[in-house]
């Protein structure tokens, strides 16, 4: 990817492709390329900048194959249909950014108001109203409680559906109440367990992986461990709309956590390890053509592997945390005992290895109680073996 500043319909472009030799292998980033393209920008578009280029090559692996594990895991096909691909960057607020904003606004000064269990009990309403209105979510999580082996009949599976919906409906508001609530009122509304496992983690110096995932509400667990002096850094992907993202930042590292944007996150991350510090992973989302399959819920899941190529190459302990809304309108969050990964010296296998783990923890606490986890989520629309995509997801290592 690069950025270019140019306001003209014709622009020459030079592009450094940076590839990943696969998160089997290494988190290290190689320079397999350094392309050339002149692209004629649309001219409805020409005033925007600076403009985002996406381009994909025909790359070699030649240079660096000697240092994968046995087979190619970043395959070189021809370009594909309408490569370079094209889109201006968001340089400046549209009127949609603005409206958005100001419904923000709006919305968190009537929660701001509120007191937590009624902003929740707000939400939770209308999170059932989505779940009548909402039919296409309301399929995706009946088909995922259906094909996640958890053995629910259809009564189960109806009644479960709708409290996700009332769950996440909470979850929207009750956050934007806690994210301005004062470090008493937070300690009040959400407990901690376990600190002295973070404690554990952080003791050996080299940084940690804080695993979990969109689980009960992960946005209280950041909060409250920083609240009490347990900050981590927190990798994130920034929000579409430019005005609203400074404000989630804000409210994100207030008590001291520091934000990591998925836009070159690795150097960010290896500094916080670097430091000593925990760098927080949810791990439970699709991966699309970029991830690794491992088993999760049953079925095969696309799952980004750099959290568990991370752990097994530099030996880091991975933490485990989660948490669960209480009957009282409280939020339980819940540090487990740290574990460490294999490390072989197999690169492959022990990522791979790794990843696996990571899910298969994050499985057992939704087995636990699937009221809390995010059954909206389309997380197995990448299947193994469908259609071509660039690269392909990585499969388990065989033998």
């Amino acid at each position: 990817m690069t950025y270019a500043n140019t306001g003209t319909t014709t622009a020459t472009y030079y592009i450094k492709v940076i590839g990943y030799a696969g998160a089997f292998t290494t988190t290290t980033a190689y320079n397999l390329a350094l392309s050339r393209f002149t692209l004629r920008v649309p001219a409805e578009a020409a005033a925007r900048r600076p403009f985002l280029v996406w381009a994909r090559p025909p790359l070699s692996v030649a240079p660096w194959a000697d240092k994968t594990p046995s087979g190619t895991f970043l395959q070189a096909p021809p370009i594909p249909r309408g490569a370079p691909f094209f889109c201006p960057a968001l340089a400046t607020p549209t009127l949609r950014h603005h409206l958005e904003y100001g419904l923000f606004r709006v919305v968190e000064g009537l929660v701001r108001g509120l007191p937590y269990p009624t902003a929740l009990a707000l939400g939770r309403g209308l999170g059932r109203a989505f779940w009548l209105v909402d039919a296409r979510h309301r399929r995706v999580v009946r088909d995922n409680l259906r094909n996640a082996g958890i053995e629910l009949d259809e009564k189960a599976v109806r009644t479960l559906s709708r409290e996700c919906f009332a769950h996440f409906g909470g979850l929207l508001l009750g956050t934007l109440r806690l994210m301005r609530m004062d470090g008493d009122e937070l300690d009040r509304w959400v407990r901690v367990e376990g600190i002295e496992h973070f404690d554990a983690a952080a003791a050996g110096g080299k940084g940690f992986i804080q695993l979990t995932g969109h689980y009960g509400n992960w946005e209280a667990v950041a909060l409250a461990q920083s609240r009490r002096g347990r900050s981590l850094a927190v990798i994130a992907r920034e929000l579409d709309n430019p005005l609203l993202e400074p404000e989630l930042a804000r409210a994100r590292s207030r008590f001291g956590n520091t934000v990591i944007s998925k836009d070159g996150a690795m150097r960010d991350t290896l500094k916080a390890f670097k430091a000593g510090r925990g760098v927080g992973f949810l791990l439970d989302q699709d991966a699309l053509t970029m991830g690794v399959f491992v088993r999760f819920l049953g079925q095969w899941a696309s799952t980004f592997g750099t959290a568990g190529s991370l752990a097994s190459r530099y030996g880091l302990p991975v933490l485990p945390v989660f948490s669960w809304p209480n009957e009282d309108d409280t939020v339980t969050v819940r540090f487990d005992a740290p574990f460490q990964v294999p490390a072989t010296g197999d690169a492959a296998r022990d990522a791979w290895t790794a990843t696996q783990l990571m899910s298969a923890r994050i499985e057992a606490q939704i087995r636990q109680d699937p009221r809390w986890w995010f059954w909206m989520h389309r997380r197995f629309k990448t299947r193994p073996g469908e259609g071509n995509p660039f690269p392909r997801p990585f499969l388990p290592p065989s033998g």
